[in-house]
């Protein structure tokens, strides 16, 4: 039996190919948003000393730790969005890491009008927007969390 609307047997409507190919959406813009992390963090771990000494502000104690402790946050965010795991709170953990950061770290550069502190704090204010967007939306139909939920 065909039904009306359905086109031809076998064959997609455009508007049915458009729900099959944005599936795919989501999962490319979780690569896209983790890779900056996993790569980020993982510098934490290969540059240690270069960004204790040049990032983290003065004022905050044990530098070389921080910086540890936040590549393996930001590392842990990035694959938990990537992967689909627990995407919502990998994105929160992101968001919640990013705006400290803008504001300590960037923050006084943008203030100072700076136009590449100025560009980092605003970059780093849009990647918490969109950790806030996983944490409110999730992972998307390929992914870990979807699976687990099936």
């Amino acid at each position: 039996m065909r039904l009306r609307g359905l086109g031809k047997p076998g064959r997609l409507t455009p508007h049915q190919h458009t729900l099959n190919t944005m599936q795919y959406v989501p999962l490319v813009g979780r690569i896209l948003f983790a890779a900056v992390f996993i790569m980020f963090g993982l510098n934490h771990f290969t540059q240690t000393a270069m960004m204790a000494e040049n990032i983290v502000p003065a004022w905050i104690p044990a530098a070389n730790v921080v910086v540890l402790l936040t590549g393996a946050v930001i590392v842990a965010g990035g694959l938990m969005v990537l992967l689909g795991y627990k995407a919502k709170l990998g994105g929160l953990i992101l968001a919640l890491f990013l705006i400290p950061v803008a504001i300590l770290v960037h923050g006084p550069g943008f203030a100072a009008g700076d136009q590449v502190g100025t560009g980092m704090f605003m970059k780093d204010l849009a990647l918490a927007g969109a950790g806030l967007l996983i944490y409110h939306f999730g992972a998307g139909p390929m992914s870990m969390d979807n699976k687990a939920a099936a």
